[in-house]
């Protein structure tokens, strides 16, 4: 018996479900934005915070937050129809070692709850990162005021005018340090425009003449800049993808927990380039019973394409819907159980039955 089929019985996936995660991610992109501009503004004494700013700052946050929270609590209740089907088929035996392959399954279905926390822990590092990216803007925008509020100010003059097509614009600018003509080059962060001979205002320090800058430009490093804002953005990418990802293990395994492994046979299906993603495979499951099911695997850092080597690979599968993991009897690299997320396709009602 062929099981994944479509019987056409059944609700059909409902849209209340992406809308509520399209909302929870946009809530949580706010509140780490807000975050950020909030901090930074606390941080740099050169902002000036407007009149009840800081507390309409903190007004989004209490809102987004609240509707993050309702979203996540919306997506408890608006269930995906594939994850409302209760399996009925249940293990054989509650032993701890199945099919003589002295792998402990029971630890297995626990560190699937650690690959989630692991995801949690993911998050952290990234949102270490986006604030270490904040600091560092703040300290070099600081490094800036104070050389402004505290630096040598002198004539100078532009003796040269960069504008590559690549890289930050920049000017030359040549001025006294005592009585040495000193030369340093200044990168352009406004939309001045500059000439050759033009007299600009060269405030520099006395203990380290090419720490300077003008009075409009801050002469800030385009290289540092980067470094702090680069990654920034990859943290708000990866913050929300590792939330989703351990959210996702969480489900899997509560999904297993309740109904246990399954020993089967699975070989992976690339089906590239018809899907174009090389990371989501068709696995096709064999059980020992006779029965079959089609599953294919989630996009996941525990990807099943390194296993395409080997087909009728020894496995067992868990969870139902969209909430399955198949455990494969070793991974590639090392002899230990290797587990893969995966959803059944096309399936409303998910039996495991003969």
């Amino acid at each position: 018996m062929e099981l994944g089929e479509f019987t056409g019985n059944g609700p059909r996936p409902r849209g209340r479900r992406g809308l509520w995660i399209t909302v929870g991610v946009v809530a949580a992109l706010v509140f780490v934005v807000f975050v950020a501009g909030t901090t930074w503004s606390l941080l740099a004494p050169s902002y000036v915070l407007d009149d009840g700013e800081l507390a309409a700052d903190f007004g989004v946050l209490a809102v987004s937050v609240s509707i993050w929270v309702l979203s996540v609590r919306r997506l408890r209740v608006a269930k995906h129809p594939d994850d409302v089907a209760i399996d009925r088929w249940q293990p054989a035996s509650k032993t701890r070692v199945v099919d003589g392959s002295g792998h402990d399954l029971d630890a297995h279905t626990r560190r699937l709850r650690l690959i989630g926390l692991r995801a949690y822990g993911l998050m952290v590092l990234w949102f270490g990162v986006f604030v270490g990216g904040i600091v560092g803007l703040s300290v070099l925008d600081s490094a800036a005021e104070t050389l402004l509020a505290n630096g040598t100010r002198v004539p100078g003059q532009v003796v040269g005018v960069h504008n590559p097509t690549k890289g930050s614009p920049s000017i030359d600018v040549s001025y006294y340090v005592g009585q040495v003509w000193h030369c340093a080059e200044i990168d352009r962060d406004t939309d001045l425009t500059y000439y050759q001979s033009q007299t600009v205002t060269v405030i520099y320090e006395p203990a380290d003449p090419d720490h300077v800058r003008t009075l409009e430009e801050k002469n800030t490093s385009g290289v540092l800049t980067g470094f702090c804002v680069v990654p920034m953005l990859l943290a708000l990418i990866f913050m929300p993808c590792s939330v989703f990802a351990g959210v996702a293990w969480r489900r899997r395994y509560r999904a297993v927990l309740k109904t246990g492994w399954r020993s089967a046979r699975v070989t992976v299906v690339p089906d590239y380039p018809i899907r174009k993603n090389r990371n989501s495979p068709d696995l096709h499951v064999s059980y020992d019973d006779g029965t079959n099911a089609r599953l294919r695997a989630v996009l996941s850092t525990h990807g099943s394409t390194k296993l395409r080597h080997e087909p009728d690979r020894k496995a067992w599968v868990g969870g139902t819907g969209r909430t399955m993991v198949v455990l494969f009897e070793r991974g590639r690299w090392r002899n230990v159980p290797y587990a893969v997320p995966a959803k059944a396709l096309g399936l409303t009602d998910h039996r495991f039955l003969g």
